[in-house]
């Protein structure tokens, strides 16, 4: 698979905007699989929800190091954990 770059709006823990990034992303057929953002890449975990604001579906990453996100399925918006 080949990775992209997408625009991502990036919230942090708190719930703060931390503002528009460059992400680089691979997807499969249904959604990001791997993530590259702030220096870390983040994999696809299986855990699948909704945002709680919006009702959009969404996806949880995690690095080897278990930092976590949560991630639309076109990446457009960013969730730290």
């Amino acid at each position: 698979m080949k990775m992209t770059t997408v625009t991502a709006l990036v919230t942090d823990t708190n719930k703060r905007f931390r503002g528009a990034m460059p992400v680089q992303v691979e997807f499969d057929a249904h959604g990001p699989v791997c993530i590259q953002h702030a220096g870390q890449t983040y994999h696809y975990t299986g855990k699948e929800g909704r945002s709680l604001d919006r009702g959009l579906a969404t996806r949880e990453m995690a690095t080897v190091d278990d930092a976590r996100l949560w991630t639309t399925l076109d990446v457009i918006q960013i969730w730290e954990d």
